[in-house]
């Protein structure tokens, strides 16, 4: 069948389907209660947080690096043992 001939099907088919009247009401309740469920854990204030103290990046890149150093470390040790 015809690309063009599906497109059109399909754009009559979407054009058929009926949105009720409180659709919008009832997306913007549900993101307005998700937004007020408390969360234990919020990762987007976690990287706010550290994206905004210079101090917690740098300490986050030495502590990457130790455990970095710690590994190849281990491993040159089980290699020669």
């Amino acid at each position: 069948m015809d690309k063009k001939k599906l497109y059109e099907i399909w754009l009559e088919k979407k054009s058929q389907v009926q949105i009720s009247g409180s659709f919008p009401d009832k997306v913007m309740n549900q993101i307005y209660q998700y937004k007020q469920r408390p969360r234990w854990f919020d990762i987007q204030q976690l990287i706010d947080i550290i994206s905004a103290h210079s101090i917690m990046k740098n300490g986050l890149i030495a502590i990457g690096a130790l455990i970095g150093l710690v590994r190849v470390m281990y491993m040159v040790f089980m290699i020669l043992a």
